[in-house]
């Protein structure tokens, strides 16, 4: 939430503005380095899950393939081949993960631009409403980017869990608790989001 900004004993409206401006595009920086860090999170959780889908799914038609072809003995030996080829597989799938979420870039460079010129001085208020707009603009994509995270959480779980207990069943069933244990912290979050950019623009309209 943004601070409450008091006009101080001898203090002028103006100056009033200014300080409010000031606290506007400090807390601006300050979500903006949040943003570009939950931006490189989210870019590990794609290729995280990614990778991981397309190795079960890679493992499972591979591994179902030799357990039906192969007799005796050397089954074992191909079940290690078709372990090994799926995660060579998972990795090229990580990697075009990735390469794809490089190149969409940074989704909040027009934020960033606006606080770099602010930073320079000489802002208006207007350009103070604007900066907070942006701020909304950018929590709204944001809350959706986190809703699709909490999904892909759930997705993660439901893998692990079933790898490793070997029961499909129970990792569905941490796979939607995570999902919804996630998506109400979305939820939430949003919720904060909303009540300060609401907070930055009434005080910035009260100070002029």
């Amino acid at each position: 939430m943004a601070p409450f900004v008091v006009m101080t004993e001898g203090e002028e409206p103006g100056q009033l503005a200014d300080r409010a401006l000031d606290e506007i595009v400090r807390e601006a920086d300050d979500y903006y380095g949040y943003l570009k860090k939950r931006h490189a999170d989210d870019t590990r959780l794609d290729v995280a899950v990614a990778s991981l889908i397309v190795w079960f799914a890679a493992f499972a038609v591979l591994g179902f393939g030799v357990v039906t072809t192969i007799r005796g003995g050397a089954v074992y030996e191909y079940l290690v081949g078709a372990f090994l080829l799926a995660l060579a597989v998972a990795a090229a799938a990580g990697l075009s993960t990735y390469t794809v979420r490089r190149r969409r870039g940074f989704k909040f460079d027009e934020l960033g631009a606006l606080i770099a010129k602010m930073k320079q001085g000489g802002a208006s208020s207007e350009d103070g409403l604007r900066l907070t707009d942006a701020m909304h603009q950018a929590a709204v994509v944001a809350k959706k980017r986190k809703m699709d995270s909490a999904f892909e959480y759930g997705i993660l779980a439901f893998a692990l869990v079933a790898l490793i207990g070997t029961n499909a069943g129970i990792g569905a069933l941490a796979g939607v608790i995570v999902y919804l244990y996630f998506r109400s912290e979305a939820l939430r979050g949003s919720e904060k989001e909303e009540e300060r950019y609401e907070d930055s623009k009434r005080e910035l309209l009260q100070s002029l």
